[in-house]
């Protein structure tokens, strides 16, 4: 299967989970869901979403003398950036800052479903199909149960109280 179908499913399972032609137990068992532990390797992470995007960017892993291991160099054309981890590789730091790094061509966003675990699911659409997914269904329920990404956002690094406020909020949608 190339690419531009793995795309074209992945939006279509989405599709088909908002439309109630499948449910959230489908969808938590299809392709359209990257899981990521929260032990994952970060260049795997960067690998993983890669796979399901036409035009994957380069990655290079440089050396920084840090007891982490090395960085994450993204790339894509004339566009680069060294992923910037501070102290410490952390998943949260790769996923939003490869989000970022490939916007608006792309976007990967949080399912909000797997809250709570310390296994979490990540879809990666194009910006424009996430803008069809909206404006078909609503961008309140799509949002509900895939969550935008960006710099402030917290999944893995969430605390227990933190997870449990946000059940508590997400029950209070329904």
């Amino acid at each position: 299967m190339n690419k531009r179908e793995t795309m074209e499913d992945i939006y279509n399972q989405v599709g088909s989970f908002f439309a109630n032609d499948i449910d959230v137990n489908d969808l938590f068992d299809s392709e359209a869901i990257i899981w990521i532990d929260w032990r994952e390797d970060d260049e795997d992470v960067v690998r993983y979403f890669n796979d399901m995007m036409d035009a994957p960017i380069d990655i290079q892993s440089v050396s920084n003398n840090k007891p982490y291991g090395d960085d994450i160099v993204l790339q894509k054309g004339d566009k680069e950036l060294l992923i910037p981890y501070g102290d410490e590789k952390d998943r949260d730091v790769t996923i939003k800052y490869f989000n970022d790094f490939v916007k608006p061509d792309y976007e990967v966003r949080w399912f909000a479903e797997s809250l709570g675990d310390d296994t979490l699911g990540f879809t990666v659409l194009s910006g424009t199909e996430w803008l069809k997914l909206e404006d078909e269904f609503g961008a309140d329920i799509v949002c509900y149960y895939f969550v935008p990404i960006d710099l402030e956002s917290n999944m893995f690094n969430l605390s227990m109280s933190e997870v449990s406020a946000l059940l508590e909020l997400r029950e209070n949608k329904r």
